[in-house]
C-alpha cells in the first residue's frame, strides 16, 4: 500500500470527510536527459558566433524545463522505490496489493485509477495496473492475472482475462462509517529519514504486532518530504487502541517511538492554530466530485424549468391580450 498525507491538518468541518486519504498508485519515474554545455572561447565569426548563441539558448530552455518539474513535479523528494524491491509472482502479495488499490480507502482517493474505471464501467486493464511503479516487480504478467482470479469477494476477472473490476459496487461511506475509519487511525512519529525501502518497511512493522491493517500513509510536507511520521488505519477502533496502549512502547531503531490517535493530533493541531487553509487545494474525492455534478445538473434542469415556465407564461398573457382587444 502505498499513500501520502496532506502536510496540514483539517478544520473540524473537514475531519471526518478527510479520514480515508487517498492513495495513488506510485508515480512514474521521470528519465531526464543531463545537457552538457562545455565552455569555449569566444568565436571568430558570426557563424561561429551563431551557433554559440543556439547552443546556450538550448541549454537555458533545458534548464528552464528542469526548473518547471522541480517547482511542479516535486518527485525527486520521494524516495521509497519499489524497484529495489526482488522480482516475485507471489500470488498472496500481487492480490494484496491490487485489492488495496480498488479498496474502499483508495479508490475513492485515486484519480486516475476512479476515472480510468468509470470510463469503462469499472474495468481496469490488468497490464495498466501492471505497469504502476509497486507492481513492476511482479512478473510475469500472466503470474498477475492468475492471482486476481483468486480475489473472494472484492474483484472480477474479465472473460478474455484482460480486465479488472470491483465485484461489489463502491458506495458513499456513511458518515458514522466515516468517523469510524478516523477513530481508528493512529499518528506515529519518530521514523527518521527516508530511504528507498521506508515504505514497505514500515508497512511491514505495523502489520507486525498482528492487527488488521487497512493502510499506513507517509506524511509528506508541500515539497513532498517525507517527515518522518506516519498516519495508520486499523481495521477497527478496538484494535487501535490496543496499539495506542501498548507498554512499552514500540521503537523504530531502538528509539521509542510517539504515539496518539489521530483524533488526538488533530485536536493539538488545532489548538495550536495549525488547522488546513481554504486556500490549500483540496485532494482528489471521488464522491465529492460526484455529488458536485449531482447538485448541478439537478441546479441546472430547475433553471430550465424556470426558463420554460417563464416562456409559457409570456405567451399565455399574449393570447390574453388579443382576445381581450377583440372583445372590446
Amino acid at each position: 500500500m502505498d499513500a501520502s498525507e496532506e502536510p496540514t491538518v483539517p478544520t473540524a468541518e473537514q475531519t471526518v470527510e478527510q479520514a480515508v486519504g487517498s492513495a495513488t498508485p506510485a508515480v512514474e519515474k521521470e528519465n531526464v536527459e543531463a545537457t552538457e554545455v562545455k565552455s569555449a572561447e569566444e568565436p571568430a565569426d558570426d557563424e561561429a558566433r551563431e551557433e554559440s548563441t543556439k547552443i546556450t539558448s538550448e541549454a537555458a530552455e533545458a534548464s528552464t524545463k528542469d526548473d518547471k518539474k522541480e517547482k511542479h513535479g516535486k518527485k525527486h523528494n520521494i524516495i521509497s522505490d519499489a524497484s529495489v524491491l526482488p522480482h516475485s509472482s507471489d500470488s498472496a502479495a500481487i492480490l494484496k496489493q491490487v485489492e488495496f488499490y480498488f479498496s474502499d480507502q483508495n479508490l475513492p482517493k485515486d484519480k486516475f485509477l476512479w476515472t480510468t474505471a468509470s470510463a469503462n464501467e469499472g474495468w481496469v486493464p490488468i497490464s495498466t495496473i501492471a505497469s504502476f511503479a509497486r507492481m513492476r516487480r511482479f512478473q510475469p504478467l500472466d503470474a498477475i492475472v492468475s492471482a486476481l482470479c483468486q480475489s473472494e469477494e472484492l474483484l472480477e476477472v474479465s472473460d478474455d482475462r484482460e480486465k479488472v473490476r470491483r465485484r461489489i459496487p463502491l458506495k458513499q461511506p456513511a458518515p458514522e462509517e466515516k468517523a469510524s475509519a478516523f477513530m481508528s487511525s493512529v499518528y506515529v512519529k519518530g521514523f527518521g529519514e527516508e530511504t528507498p525501502t521506508s515504505q514497505f518497511d514500515i508497512e511491514s512493522f505495523f502489520e507486525g504486532f498482528g492487527f488488521g491493517v487497512r493502510q499506513v500513509r507517509l506524511r509528506r510536507d508541500a515539497e513532498r518530504k517525507f517527515k518522518g511520521s506516519v498516519f495508520v488505519e486499523f481495521a477497527s477502533v478496538d484494535e487501535a487502541e490496543k496499539f495506542i496502549a501498548r507498554d512499552p512502547k514500540p521503537q523504530w531503531n531502538d528509539a521509542e517511538l510517539e504515539i496518539m490517535s489521530k483524533k488526538a493530533y488533530v485536536d493539538m493541531k488545532a489548538n495550536e492554530g495549525k488547522t488546513r487553509s481554504s486556500k490549500d487545494k483540496r485532494p482528489f474525492d471521488a464522491f465529492r466530485e460526484m455529488n458536485s455534478k449531482k447538485r448541478k445538473a439537478e441546479s441546472d434542469t430547475e433553471e430550465g424549468k424556470r426558463e420554460t415556465k417563464s416562456v409559457r407564461g409570456g405567451r399565455r398573457g399574449r393570447g390574453r391580450g388579443k382576445r381581450g382587444r377583440g372583445r372590446r
